[in-house]
């Protein structure tokens, strides 16, 4: 080879002289696992030295059965476990996006700007209804029955609360892990080489890994993780409309809760949650509509939900990616931040 040094530049760095999108996320998948370790431990240190419990660093790293009533002591676990991933997830997010694409924390998406109390308002209702009508789909065609729980007031209160933080901290870090840094570092990529429809490869990139997380659920079917797939598309349009992960969050995580917490149905096969439910949902033939064992994700009520959902997240205006976002997610943006300061200064 004439010119070896040549080669491994290519490989390794695109044409804008930076490091490629893939090493990028590379570095940030190996980042935020190296993270996840060390601040679980540290969570699970803590934990074990306050209560004297030695079993919980080997508890707080594995979820308890999801086949199973989940117990008090489980439900502190997995708090606890997505609570260490998502601060190990957006600790390497904040690493990454300055170290290697010069953009603030800011942009990653959890940013309060103006307009972020409405993205995450209008997303908690649409992923309410989203599931709702996938629902009530199942409901009409006779495939899902439901009866009410025998419970007081306030277990219904405490059991909302709790499921609420629970869905709300879990689908912030699969925000963060999937459509955040790594989704951007592929936006910016493939958008300088494709133009606007560069959008389409993270959509499609990270929709699939989205299914691949999900594929080895219990009852999981070829069926299901392509409406998982798709979800990941419904996820991703919201980003991309928005700019920011507070909308994709809220619907992550009202899907969830409502199909859990209102309906009592499994979310993504998992049932670990539906004693804490209103109404106990019994899901029956045809399978290919109610999901099954698997739940409304599995399927076709789901799909035709997802689809209208996502077609009304492109289509309606409400939804817009503020200016503090825009100017956030630029590639290099905190550069521009600089150099806009230092001008300033020197006009005053």
């Amino acid at each position: 080879m004439d010119n070896p040094g040549g080669a491994v530049s290519f490989i390794f760095k695109n044409g804008e002289g930076e490091l490629r999108s893939g090493w990028r996320v590379l570095i940030f998948l190996i980042l935020t696992q190296t993270l996840t370790f060390l601040i679980g431990g540290i969570v699970a240190g803590l934990g074990a030295l306050i209560t004297g419990d030695k079993r919980l660093l080997a508890e707080l790293l594995l979820d308890p059965p999801s086949t199973e009533p989940v117990t008090r002591r489980g439900l502190t676990l997995i708090i606890l476990n997505r609570s260490a991933l998502l601060a190990a997830t957006l600790a390497a997010s904040a690493v990454c996006a300055r170290l290697l694409e010069r953009r603030s924390f800011a942009s990653i998406g959890y940013k309060l700007h103006a307009g972020w109390i409405k993205d995450f308002s209008v997303g908690y209702a649409l992923g309410a209804l989203t599931l709702a009508l996938a629902v009530a789909i199942i409901f009409m065609a006779g495939a899902v029955s439901f009866e009410p729980r025998d419970t007081n007031l306030l277990v219904v209160l405490v059991n909302a609360i709790i499921l609420f933080v629970t869905f709300l901290i879990a689908a912030a870090f699969e925000e963060a892990l999937v459509r955040g840094f790594m989704f951007q570092a592929l936006l910016h990529n493939f958008r300088a080489m494709l133009g606007d429809w560069g959008a389409v490869v993270p959509v499609v990139i990270t929709s699939v890994a989205f299914g691949v997380m999900h594929l080895f659920n219990p009852n999981a079917t070829l069926f299901s993780v392509a409406n998982t797939m798709l979800a990941g598309v419904w996820l991703g349009v919201a980003y991309l409309k928005t700019r920011s992960l507070w909308l994709a969050t809220a619907l992550h995580a009202a899907w969830n809760f409502v199909m859990v917490f209102v309906f009592g149905l499994p979310v993504s096969d998992i049932i670990m949650y539906n004693e804490m439910a209103l109404m106990a949902g019994q899901y029956g033939p045809p399978v290919w509509l109610s999901g099954g064992d698997y739940g409304p994700e599995g399927g076709a009520a789901a799909t035709l939900a997802l689809i209208l959902s996502t077609i009304l997240i492109i289509k309606w205006r409400v939804l817009r990616a503020s200016e503090e976002m825009i100017i956030a997610t630029r590639h290099g943006g905190l550069d521009r931040q600089v150099d806009t300061s230092h001008a300033s200064a020197s006009e005053t």
